[in-house]
């Protein structure tokens, strides 16, 4: 027997040995589809949804998109999936053990998929043994990364509220100081208006001159004047300040009530195009892939092994 390898010879080969050949593939058939059924790998279901990023700012050159994929990848929100629903007993991890933790986040990893699409928006895929729990699961991720992006959020608009309460407080500080020496000048010298009284005294001064009025009137209206030489001069100018503190916590107040909104708002920030369902058809395994595949193998084994036979002949 010529032991010259050749396509005929590989073909007399496999026309020789044919009923060992199709024995092998039968196995290989029967023994992949046993091994590939539910009793030893567990069926997985796959739930998605695909959102918009809303209400986010930018923290440097990235992109809104960017800033989601980031949030939906974020430690925080990966260890409340796994304490909502008790995912170390689902994954049958062990995390007393070495690495423990280590392997339980490569299996999350391996079973929560985040990516961006070509049209900017994020897309969540979650396949799990129970199609329920993978819904969910997205679901959650949904309600955690709005939890989460409202959280940084409030966490700045806190600091802030600080340096706008403290600035409304030194305002009205200045303010109030202005308004007491100014109710002291109303009190004791009765100014209220600056211009007016000057014009309204002047005017009495020079009736005075031209009148036979009593020296009670005369010492009475010199005394006003007098007061008003004395201490007009600071009342119109604290009267400018008020003014001016007056708009300037007007300002900070509106700023201040600006800074309370950001704080106490409730906003979302997805839009969901793509919501998740309950899928009632598994992704996981693909047993007609593992059953052609092992059977492949087995065969082409099967084959060397009869070749290399055949030559040590």
């Amino acid at each position: 027997m010529s032991n010259k390898l050749t396509f005929e010879r590989f073909a007399a080969i496999a026309y020789e040995k044919w009923r060992l050949f199709a024995a092998v593939g039968g196995a290989a058939v029967l023994f992949s589809a046993i091994l590939s059924g539910p009793t030893f790998i567990k069926p997985r279901f796959l739930s998605s949804a695909t959102v918009y990023p809303v209400n986010l700012n930018s923290y440097s050159i990235e992109t809104r998109t960017d800033q989601l994929l980031q949030l939906l990848r974020s430690n925080s929100i990966r260890d409340s999936l796994i304490k909502e629903f008790d995912l170390v007993t689902a994954y049958e991890v062990d995390t007393t053990a070495n690495a423990g933790y280590f392997a339980l986040y490569n299996e999350f990893l391996d079973r929560v998929e985040i990516g961006k699409t070509q049209y900017e928006s994020v897309m969540i895929e979650v396949t799990d043994e129970d199609p329920v729990r993978a819904r969910d699961m997205v679901n959650a991720m949904l309600k955690q990364v709005n939890l989460l992006a409202r959280r940084l959020q409030r966490e700045k608009s806190y600091e802030v509220l600080t340096i706008a309460e403290r600035a409304l407080a030194h305002e009205r500080y200045k303010l109030d100081s202005i308004e007491r020496r100014l109710d002291t000048l109303r009190t004791n010298s009765g100014m209220l208006a600056y211009e007016t009284q000057a014009k309204e005294l002047t005017k009495g001064y020079v009736k005075m001159l031209g009148s036979s009025t009593s020296q009670a009137q005369r010492d009475k209206l010199l005394g006003m004047i007098k007061d008003l030489e004395e201490k007009g001069g600071e009342f119109h100018k604290l009267t400018e300040l008020s003014r001016m503190f007056r708009g300037n916590y007007d300002r900070l107040l509106t700023q201040y009530e600006s800074v309370i909104n950001d704080v106490t708002k409730e906003l979302t920030y997805t839009n969901t195009i793509v919501y998740p369902e309950v899928s009632d058809r598994k992704i996981y395994p693909v047993r007609w892939l593992i059953v052609a595949l092992s059977t492949a193998s087995a065969l082409f084994l099967c084959f060397l092994l009869v070749v290399w036979r055949d030559r040590s002949a």
